[in-house]
């Protein structure tokens, strides 16, 4: 595994989301790898934020008082083990200029934390005084999010098309291209919620293309620099995949991969599972987080997998605690095998079980 990490460009790990284990996983890959870059599921504004922290004393205490006013401002980073992935990957760069990238849409409460930094540009007065009306309407909306524990109530996501044009015109007028560009993160993550809210595949779609350039626009620039940059990427195992996700998306994993190809180098696809353990989902806006518990070989849509389940070490204690499995030595074979082994095989290069996951917390 870390011969096949040292030799690629790109190295994507696919995940359950909010485990301990995932990210201790991760920082041994940064160590191997020494990125240029690490692109996480997150918004721009948010990653952006948290990279200004990765190396500051205070980084805790900073990110407890922002998920103290502004809860569920930002996906995944606001978990401390990711938070502290972020340093270590930071840390283990050669690059001076090492950055972390948000390629996702901004976070269901991160309204308020936009409208501010709209709000601290030098705007005109027709923008300023639409942005200062958004942030008294975000104030009501986060209060009956806050009362209700419905993040559907939070202003990115229950703005109206009247309210986004009342914000969108004036800063047409003379608001800052920066205060625009914020606007437009604005508009696409509460486009994205929209739709999923509807149940339209639309979502998932718009929600691919928007990584894809997210990704593409940090690359190209990153280029200008490094001439060959390493990146190290690690989202939810539906985005990494190489060809059609189980959602029937391009996502970005295979978007990488393809750019690979035709820039002549490689991209690595690594998904990382467990056979039983904790996760924790999210249990409503302003709410601690639920712990869920699972055993794989239960489920019944992951039956298929019990072979490698059944390779895990009986004895914990002792000895390797996990099995990695090289897809790519069952490519091309002639070996009969399901279509999820199919799809797993071709879709990912390397396939990591690990004995248990256990949940990650909060910052509180």
């Amino acid at each position: 595994m870390t011969d096949a990490i040292e030799h690629a460009q790109f190295v994507l790990l696919g995940e359950s989301h909010f485990s301990r284990e995932t990210p201790k996983l991760a920082a041994a890959v940064c160590r191997a790898m020494h990125p240029d870059s690490y692109a996480v599921e997150a918004g721009p504004y948010a990653a952006a934020y948290v990279n200004g922290l990765l190396t500051s004393p205070d980084r805790k205490a900073q990110m407890e008082k922002r998920e103290r006013a502004h809860p569920a401002n930002m996906a995944f980073l606001d978990n401390e083990q990711e938070n502290d992935l972020a340093a270590s990957c930071s840390s283990f760069s050669r690059n001076k200029s090492f950055a972390l990238w948000g390629l996702d849409q901004e976070f269901l409460g991160a309204a308020s934390v936009l409208l501010m930094q709209m709000d601290a540009q030098h705007n005109g007065p027709t923008a300023a005084a639409a942005i200062r009306l958004a942030a008294e309407k975000d104030r009501q909306a986060e209060a009956s999010a806050r009362s209700s524990g419905d993040a559907t109530r939070l202003f990115l996501v229950s703005a109206t098309d009247d309210d986004v044009s009342a914000l969108e015109a004036p800063l047409a007028v003379d608001g800052t291209p920066e205060s625009r560009a914020i606007m437009r993160e604005f508009g696409e993550s509460r486009r994205i919620y929209r739709l999923n809210m509807a149940r339209s595949p639309d979502s998932n779609a718009v929600r691919a293309s928007l990584l894809k350039q997210h990704f593409l626009d940090h690359y190209r620039a990153l280029q200008q620099t490094t001439a060959t940059p390493r990146i190290l990427l690690k989202f939810g195992d539906n985005h990494m995949w190489k060809g059609f996700n189980d959602l029937h998306q391009l996502d970005l994993g295979d978007f990488v991969a393809e750019l690979a190809s035709v820039e002549h180098t490689t991209s690595l696809h690594i998904q990382v599972i467990a056979a039983r353990g904790t996760l924790a989902g999210f249990g409503g806006y302003a709410r601690p987080m639920k712990n869920e518990p699972f055993v794989l070989s239960d489920v019944p849509e992951y039956s298929w997998l019990r072979p490698v389940i059944d390779m895990l070490p009986a004895d914990q204690g002792t000895g390797p605690k996990g099995v990695v499995v090289d897809l790519r030595k069952l490519r091309f074979r002639k070996i009969e095998m399901s279509i999820e082994w199919e799809h797993l095989v071709y879709g990912y290069d390397l396939l990591v079980m690990l004995p248990e996951f256990t949940s990650a917390n909060l910052y509180q």
